[in-house]
């Protein structure tokens, strides 16, 4: 692994904290979600993608009423 790896992964791992921070558990358990699906052998279902896509667009509505 050579630093530009290095740094891409603190960088996501970043981002991933400060919308935790931000938005709180619920979005940790997408994005755990989603990159468990997309991180599989097989990669994730057409049915998983509408999932994650619809959960998405759920904590995303309820981030902008608050």
């Amino acid at each position: 692994m050579d630093a530009e790896e290095i740094g891409a992964i603190a960088s996501a791992a970043s981002a991933v904290l400060a919308l935790i921070e931000k938005y709180g558990p619920e979005a940790w358990e997408t994005i755990r979600e989603a990159v468990e699906t997309t991180t599989s052998g097989t990669g994730p279902s057409v049915a998983q993608v509408e999932a994650i896509y619809a959960r998405c667009r759920a904590d995303n509505a309820a981030i902008q009423a608050s």
